[in-house]
């Protein structure tokens, strides 16, 4: 019996299960299947926690009151089944990592995890000399691989120049490697899917008498357990090899192995359709292993399969029935319109765009519609999508004739024109504020998106005639990028001591190939948002200003998913990510500070971070990170805000690519907050005057000079409010610092079938009823490039 799985469908990265969430309950009763011969004596238990967005965290549990000196304020004799109201952070320790979670923020808790079920194995190792620990851990100079004595050295950059430390594995579990230092004291984890396989390999046989059959099982279950299937299954075809007699013990265990692994094919080929990589999915699908396999997967693969079948008919059909239909078209005018229409049709129909004519492929076949009704369903699906067509093919015509129009206005910066062109819009029969509002999310992009390779990053210069000053990043775009799929972005800010390209590499390449951002679907920009030659952040306007239009330019020349931007930095970029984060919440569905440390205005701008989510990495050894950083995420956490805090024990400064497929899963479950009714900010610098859909200007002296910041990081200068709110009977309350205002509104904020009221510092400013404005909403979007967030009413108030 030969265990054959697919080798060809899952690279080295893929397999890499380095989720919060475990596998299934397959996998547990896998375990069980085991038999306890091969269990330690000793039973440990863990538990997890379920956070309100649907993470799942695992490890030991303990409600703690701060995230400093951590075993000091642990609450005793408190389970997490009920925590002490005093207590309002869960610390989750998972051996190689603490994870702090609000206590607020936890759905379920669940303190029953059997931790003898995970395969472990002990290395001996020789400790000698050892010296002082460790106080702080910087950048790594150089690491070796792991010998198979499970031996490797790494050297640090420190003051004295670069210092090379031996360190010893310990301990080998599915999850981490516990690690030693050899001549000094230096206690570490790393994840056992960091580590090559082949080194991995080496030191398990080390580990194990390879005559046992019982070990070499233990070792195949390990991998099972660290989700690396085809080292699984090449050891049981070893076993059965070497020990011919266990051959019947191991046919149930493979049988397992075989539906978890096709599992995890399933997952990366439904990955793929989600990203819209639809020639990667396909081909997945007609090298999908169907020998062994259950029922249920192989009917979930029938399905994707039948469903690419179908999009590709209703392709062909949609091409054909387009030019059957406008032959039967009289009116020569109408007709060379028609075929120009119809060659920009068929030639962008794709799986990603066919949905954009499903309703005229659910009535192409109706005889009670002519050919002009159906030709018209066709063309205005395209431009406004299939819930909002129409039957009169003159009205179809004027929308493309419309959309013509709005690309024009959005890309001409002549406001002299400006007004003619919105006339000229307005005279279009059957062309409103509403239907340009439902023609923007599907119009091609605003700006032209320099032709690349896709694999490979690319510069981009901002092209704002506007520009303060000059504005560039780079970009890196996922597989198969198509115009008219959705991509949620990265924006990702690099350390100061290395380029936009790194930081790209790290979340979009692995070993030279594709990585996770490519994978996933997520375009990814590293804005230039450090001056030259600059080595800190500062808190400068400057940088917001690059991320700002970075962000605004992006939106503009792809297809850029508004409400699932998120922004992320490492060292240098993390700083920045937690000053800007908090200083424009409204843009971003979530911020990634990796190694970062906050700054003075935090600790007046964490409230503006009320409702935007936060995933926080660091290392134990990292300077004073954890201490520094409390200040502010102590504040966060305590009232309950969407906050995850990972501290790699004994780590110091460094990148942490072992957390990014953590990061994925969770920015998968995050969206950004659009259109809330209540706002409540805080305002230090005049950039940081626009939330969500309002923005004041005109500020008070100490906020309009520039801000400054003592030795002792305080900032001289005290913050403005602004408070907006929408109460019930349709009244807006501003309360704000500056003298002028502007509110963008829409119906999803207040009611246009009722009169407005807006009270700005108790005065009553407006009270009439709204029209939609379709000059102020293509302004805005000309602006902005939100296809997600539209305003059609702007009022002014100073």
């Amino acid at each position: 019996m030969t265990v054959r799985l697919f080798p060809e469908s899952v690279s080295r990265d893929r397999r890499a299960h380095c989720r919060l969430k475990r596998t299934g309950s397959v996998l547990v009763a896998f375990f069980l299947l085991m038999g306890e011969s091969l269990f330690p004596v000793n039973v440990v238990r863990s538990g997890e926690v379920e956070l309100k967005h649907g993470t799942i965290i695992h490890g030991e549990l303990a409600p703690i009151l701060g995230l400093t000196d951590v075993l000091a304020a642990r609450i005793q004799g408190k389970g997490p089944e009920d925590p002490d109201p005093a207590a309002p952070i869960i610390m989750v320790d998972n051996g190689i990592i603490r994870y702090f979670v609000p206590r607020r923020m936890v759905s379920r808790f669940n303190n029953d995890e059997d931790l003898s079920l995970l395969e472990t194995f002990l290395v001996k190792q020789q400790v000698t000399g050892r010296g002082q620990m460790l106080k702080e851990v910087g950048s790594y100079i150089d690491v070796t691989d792991f010998d198979e004595f499970g031996r490797r050295t790494v050297t640090l950059k420190t003051s004295k120049g670069n210092l090379p430390l031996l360190q010893g594995v310990t301990e080998i579990t599915p999850r981490y490697l516990k690690i030693t230092g050899l001549k000094h004291q230096w206690d570490l984890g790393i994840r056992t899917t960091s580590v090559k396989e082949e080194v991995l390999e080496a030191m398990l046989k080390r580990a194990i008498d390879p005559l046992n059959p019982n070990e070499r099982i233990a070792v195949a279950r390990f991998y099972i357990q660290a989700g690396l299937y085809l080292p699984a299954a090449e050891a049981f075809d070893a076993i059965e090899r070497d020990f011919p007699e266990y051959k019947e013990k191991i046919v149930a265990f493979v049988k397992d192995l075989r539906t978890l692994h096709s599992q995890q094919l399933l997952d990366e080929l439904q990955q793929r359709r989600k990203a819209g990589q639809h020639r990667l999915a396909q081909e997945a699908i007609t090298k999908f292993p169907t020998d062994n396999v259950s029922q249920a997967i192989l009917r979930q693969i029938r399905e994707v399969e039948e469903g690419y079948l179908k999009r590709c008919e209703e392709i062909e059909k949609a091409q054909f029935r387009l030019g059957e239909l406008e032959a039967e078209i009289k009116d020569q005018p109408a007709r060379d319109l028609l075929q120009a229409y119809r060659r920009e049709v068929i030639t962008q129909l794709s799986y990603e765009s066919v949905g954009r004519v499903s309703a005229f492929l659910n009535l192409e076949s109706d005889n009670s519609l002519s050919a002009r009704e159906k030709l018209a369903i066709a063309y205005s699906g395209w431009i406004v999508g299939a819930a909002h067509v129409v039957t009169d093919l003159d009205a179809a015509l004027n929308l493309w004739t419309a959309r013509a129009q709005v690309l024009e206005y959005l890309r001409d910066e002549d406001e002299q024109q400006s007004e003619s062109k919105i006339e000229s819009l307005k005279k279009l029969e059957g062309v409103s504020t509403a239907v340009v509002k439902q023609m923007i999310p599907l119009l091609p992009p605003i700006l032209d998106a320099p032709v690349r390779d896709n694999a490979q990053a690319f510069p981009i210069q901002v092209t704002d005639p506007d520009a303060e000053i000059p504005v560039s990043y780079s970009v890196l775009l996922p597989i198969e990028y198509n115009p008219h799929h959705t991509y949620p972005m990265i924006v990702a800010l690099r350390p100061s001591h290395l380029t936009a390209e790194s930081e790209l590499s790290w979340w979009g390449k692995f070993k030279g190939g594709p990585g996770q951002s490519q994978r996933r679907g997520y375009i990814v920009i590293a804005p230039e948002y450090l001056q030259k030659d600059q080595e800190e952040y500062y808190d400068n306007v400057t940088a917001h200003y690059a991320v700002i239009q970075s962000i605004r330019d992006a939106r503009k020349r792809f297809n850029v998913d508004s409400d699932r931007v998120f922004l992320a930095g490492h060292g240098t970029g993390g700083d920045a990510a937690f000053d800007i984060g908090m200083s424009h919440p409204d843009l971003f569905a979530g911020v990634i500070p990796i190694a970062g440390k906050t700054s003075a205005f935090n600790l007046h701008y964490w409230e503006n971070a009320k409702d935007l989510p936060w995933y926080i990495v660091g290392g134990e050894l990292d300077r004073d990170t954890l201490e520094h950083n409390s200040l502010v995420v102590n504040r966060m956490m305590r009232h309950g805000y969407d906050v995850i805090y990972a501290e790699y024990k004994g780590r110091g400064y460094e990148n942490y690519y072992e957390e990014i497929h953590n990061l994925f899963n969770w920015m998968e479950l995050q969206q950004r907050l659009k259109y809330p009714k209540e706002i409540e900010e805080k305002i230090l610098r005049p950039i940081d005057n626009r939330f969500y859909w309002v923005r004041t200007q005109n500020f008070p002296a100490q906020i309009m000079r520039p801000v400054v910041v003592n030795g002792n990081h305080r900032i001289q200068a005290k913050p403005v409010s602004l408070n907006v709110s929408v109460k019930e009977g349709n009244v807006i309350y501003v309360k704000s610092g500056g003298k002028v205002n502007t509110l963008w509104l829409s119906p999803e904020i207040v009611d246009y079938e009722k009169r407005l009221v807006v009270r700005i510092g108790g005065k009553q400013k407006f009270n009439d009823f709204l029209r939609p404005d379709m000059k102020a909403m293509l302004d805005d979007f000309r602006n902005r490039g939100d296809r997600q967030k539209l305003f059609d009413v702007r009022l002014d108030f100073d």
